[in-house]
């Protein structure tokens, strides 16, 4: 099998494993599929990497004795590798750049099909490919250190003499070269290289005059350099050195030199200047060839703040790219709005939002917040155009409520409402809270979720293609062909960050147009939320619920943190009687990642606790066993239950206090935000 075509079959593969958050590769079948085609990659593949692949391919043999964290490692591996493989059997140079309408590096003087080959590996294929590989970062080398005023980590251009020099293997083998420079104005330092270095022995003469560049520490008392770089004392020192990311096979100066030539070869190409004149102009942003020019080769009289700038990435350079590339995310987000927008909505509400049979549903008044959103819905429900927002509030900030309510608007123009929601325990505790809702309203709610037996869920499709649903919450499960709706009008999407653009495309497609609700509770800054959701309108819940109150947040850092986070989550159970979650990142342990899993994590948590109980609950349970065991703890009856993520969302448990998360370092902010927001439901304040 040619390498184009065993790559094609490892990205289906790769596809397959990844799905539904990589639980794809849990199913033996899939993940014997992606060992097979990971084997003839790494048997076709020649190059530099070719021993990452064998190694890849090693790793994934006997993949069905693995678990769920070791699976998803060698899976995210194989996404990475699979990024240098060319998409087919031609050429992979000529093809991509034919493809993007831009010169390949093969154009560029001195680059061969080897080189060009090595640039491919790291997705630099075209001549605009190289203008656009950024330097990561810049040093102004007219910094002259004096030893009298030094500090620590003070970093600069030491000028001295070389008082002695020696390099040779040590004990052990390894390498090493030593030089003592007595510096200009005083003082001495050691300068130490663990590598061999081109042209030092020849630069390190008895007293020879010479410059080194470097970052100045303390060892054993004495100013010590280790790795600096190397001038002659006549040598001229750039006064702004560019650094770039590491390219296997390419040094750093031959990097550069292609970079510039990269830039002029693109200013030759037509369309180089994607941003209108006009707007770069109004916008006070220079062009992008002239950004490109000033980063790539910065002028070496800049000034010490101008250098400073270019550091931190806020040049006027990078400002004026940054732009662009903005400007050009936006336009197609307004582009993908205005084409959804194009067509009149199918379900039109009245203009008013029925409060009264809001009031009347509910057991509890909405907050101010709540209803300056709803009237926002509801003008958007009424306009004849299909609403697009986002709906944002913070844990427990009461975004259910507000969608019952949009639903109410739709069901009373006729319409039907789909609620989907990322995992099972999510879809299961919205039913439960809007069942008694609609029931009060007259309206029919149901589930539908993967687990549902066949004959159950083709009842379940009968009845909502005839309209006699009106609120349908379920996960990915809502997306199945079989499902049909009589008048969908209203698509809420809860955690939207837990969906691709697919699946919420997919549940639109399902109406003729209906209106879009996604609603998070992850932070989302204006700026950030415009950038990624600018296609949306957004609405804030801004206002909590009387007598919640704020969870404090304490971190523990450290050798022994793990041992205190526990005594303290121990203090709390043991000495208040509060009810605790415990989060683990694995389900069981894991030769890839050092971390707790729930099952060591419990054991301990008994020993620490005896007489309080115990429970655990994570995905890989059977659905009857984590419904029972977390009845358990809703009923307090479980006094600590440790858990993976599988309590994200959707655990509504007011009673809980207190969450302990065990190697927070490996979730995401999202997810810590969620985890946080398990706690303080009820009156008292969550820890």
């Amino acid at each position: 099998m040619s390498l184009s075509a065993a790559a094609a079959t490892l990205r289906k593969r790769v596809r397959a494993a990844a799905s539904d958050g990589f639980a794809g590769v849990l199913d033996d079948r899939v993940a014997r599929e992606l060992a097979e085609a990971l084997a003839r990659v790494a048997r076709a593949r020649g190059g530099g990497d070719a021993q990452a692949w064998q190694d890849l391919a090693a790793r994934a043999e006997g993949i069905e004795r693995l678990g769920r964290q070791d699976r998803a490692a060698i899976v995210a591996q194989a996404m990475r590798l699979s990024m240098t493989l060319p998409a087919t059997d031609a050429a992979p140079v000529p093809a991509r750049a034919q493809a993007q309408q831009r010169p390949g590096v093969q154009t560029l003087k001195g680059v061969g099909p080897k080189l060009a080959e090595r640039l491919g590996a790291q997705g630099l294929w075209t001549v605009e490919d190289l203008a656009c590989l950024l330097p990561r970062g810049y040093q102004d080398r007219r910094r002259v250190l004096d030893l009298a005023r030094a500090r620590e980590q003070d970093e600069g251009l030491l000028r001295g003499r070389v008082r002695s020099f020696r390099q040779g293997f040590m004990r052990g083998g390894r390498f090493m070269a030593t030089a003592e420079i007595d510096a200009e104005g005083g003082g001495r330092v050691q300068a130490r290289w663990f590598h061999r270095v081109g042209g030092l022995q020849e630069r390190m003469g008895p007293r020879a005059p010479v410059q080194l560049w470097g970052t100045l520490s303390r060892f054993r008392e004495r100013w010590s350099m280790v790795h600096p770089l190397v001038y002659g004392g006549d040598e001229e020192v750039p006064p702004v050195a560019v650094r770039y990311p590491a390219v296997p096979g390419v040094g750093p100066a031959r990097l550069a030199r292609l970079c510039k030539a990269a830039v002029e070869a693109l200013a030759a190409c037509e369309g180089a200047e994607r941003l209108p004149p006009q707007i770069a102009e109004e916008a006070g942003f220079m062009g992008r060839i002239d950004a490109l020019r000033l980063l790539h080769d910065p002028p070496q009289d800049a000034t010490p703040e101008a250098v400073e700038a270019l550091a931190a990435g806020r040049s006027p350079a990078h400002r004026a790219l940054a732009f662009e590339e903005l400007f050009f995310v936006h336009l197609g987000l307004l582009r993908a709005r205005e084409s959804w927008r194009a067509e009149g909505a199918a379900v039109v509400s009245p203009g008013d939002l029925p409060r009264e049979e809001l009031r009347a549903a509910v057991p509890f008044e909405p907050t101010g917040a709540q209803w300056r959103v709803l009237d926002e819905i509801a003008q958007d429900l009424s306009s004849g155009r299909p609403m697009l927002r986002l709906l944002q509030g913070d844990v427990g900030s009461g975004k259910t409520l507000v969608a019952f309510g949009a639903a109410l608007a739709v069901a009373a123009a006729g319409g039907q409402t789909a609620i989907m929601a990322p995992t099972e325990v999510l879809a299961e505790q919205h039913l439960r809270t809007l069942e008694p809702w609609c029931d009060a309203a007259g309206l029919r709610a149901a589930l539908v979720t993967g687990r549902m037996r066949k004959g159950e869920r083709a009842s379940l499709a009968a009845l909502v293609a005839a309209g006699t649903v009106d609120v349908l919450v379920g996960t990915h499960a809502l997306l199945g062909q079989d499902l049909a709706f009589a008048r969908l009008g209203l698509v809420v999407v809860d955690e939207q960050h837990r969906f691709g653009v697919e699946q919420r495309a997919r549940l639109r497609d399902k109406g003729e147009v209906p209106h879009l609700l996604v609603m998070t509770a992850t932070p989302i800054p204006r700026t950030v939320a415009l950038t990624a959701f600018g296609e949306l309108d957004l609405s804030v819940i801004d206002e909590m619920p009387p007598g919640r109150l704020p969870t404090r947040t304490k971190t523990f850092a450290g050798r022994r943190s793990l041992e205190a986070a526990r005594r303290e989550l121990v203090d709390l159970v043991a000495g208040e009687g509060a009810q605790a979650f415990v989060i683990c990142p694995l389900v069981e342990e894991s030769e890839a990642v050092d971390a707790t899993f729930v099952e060591k994590t419990a054991a301990a948590l008994r020993r620490l606790l005896p007489g309080k109980r115990v429970g655990v609950v994570h995905g890989r349970m059977d659905p009857a066993e984590r419904d029972a065991v977390m009845s358990s703890f809703r009923d307090q009856t479980t006094d600590v239950l440790v858990a993976t993520t599988v309590v994200e969302v959707g655990v509504d448990v007011p009673s809980a206090r207190a969450i302990l998360v065990e190697h927070a370092e490996r979730f995401g902010l999202a997810q810590l935000h969620q985890l946080r927001g398990r706690v303080g439901r009820g009156g008292q304040q969550g820890v």
